[in-house]
């Protein structure tokens, strides 16, 4: 299947649209996502830039969407001042000895000459990532696929492990990959898991958190008691790891 009807399934199964809202006496951007699959619930979120973003099922009315917010206002207008206030890194501009991140930790980019192909494009040596490419453009380019090649690997055989160890989980659920800005993970009624690329920029530990709390959807399809009670079972640290993903999740998404 091509990538443009890839593209027709995704937006016949969403239905998105836009408005302004006032909370708190400030406007804001709300972004109104209908899904078609078996979503029960209403979920909230906030984006990068401030924006609410709503999550509903195809047939919710807009009275239930309103409703919601204006339940959760108190907790919108919270978290964006605190989303705001947060300091916004520089955006990148894949340079010589410009800082990058992997796995939690923060490399030197060096740019090297010469021409060379496949995995050699990109080398870590010591606190340094190399990169065989001449213009910004590339390196971006470069760094892209490499990032996604190393979350593909790595995100597959944790996904793997703690399919393992979760009782609940009786084989390995399909993964796939998306460069998002407002999530870092997701999983389907019909129980494939979706993570964000960007994610193989955070530590391991951060990782295995996003991993975990997607598995444990398979068992409680939704925010509950008994989600939470899942993951305090299969993740005791999971609140750590949590506020870790947090606080560095701006500068992880950065491009």
């Amino acid at each position: 299947m091509g990538a443009s009807s890839k593209d027709l399934l995704r937006r016949s199964a969403e239905e998105r649209s836009q408005r302004r809202i006032s909370i708190g006496g400030e406007s804001l951007n709300l972004t109104i996502i209908r899904s078609r699959r078996r979503r029960r619930k209403l979920t909230l979120q906030l984006d990068a830039e401030g924006g609410l973003i709503v999550r509903a099922p195809f047939a919710a009315r807009r009275l239930e969407i309103d409703g919601l917010i204006f339940r959760n206002s108190q907790w919108i207008v919270q978290r964006r001042q605190a989303l705001l206030q947060q300091p916004r890194p520089e955006a990148l501009r894949f340079s010589h000895g410009e800082h990058h991140l992997f796995l939690g930790r923060r490399y030197v980019l060096c740019t090297v000459s010469g021409t060379v192909s496949g995995a050699k494009k990109i080398q870590l040596t010591g606190s340094e990532l190399q990169v065989h490419a001449a213009s910004p453009d590339l390196i971006s380019r470069a760094l892209q696929r490499w990032y996604s090649q190393q979350a593909q690997q790595l995100f597959q055989r944790r996904l793997a492990y703690f399919s393992a160890q979760l009782p609940w989980v009786t084989e390995v659920p399909e993964l796939r990959l998306r460069r998002m800005r407002s999530r870092w993970g997701s999983c389907s009624s019909s129980g494939r898991v979706c993570l964000n690329t960007h994610l193989i920029k955070a530590s391991e530990g951060c990782i295995d958190y996003v991993i975990v709390h997607e598995l444990c959807h398979l068992q409680e399809f939704n925010h509950s008691p008994r989600f939470y009670a899942l993951m305090d079972a299969a993740m005791p640290n999971w609140r750590e790891l949590k506020a870790e993903l947090e606080a560095c999740g701006a500068g992880i998404i950065r491009e």
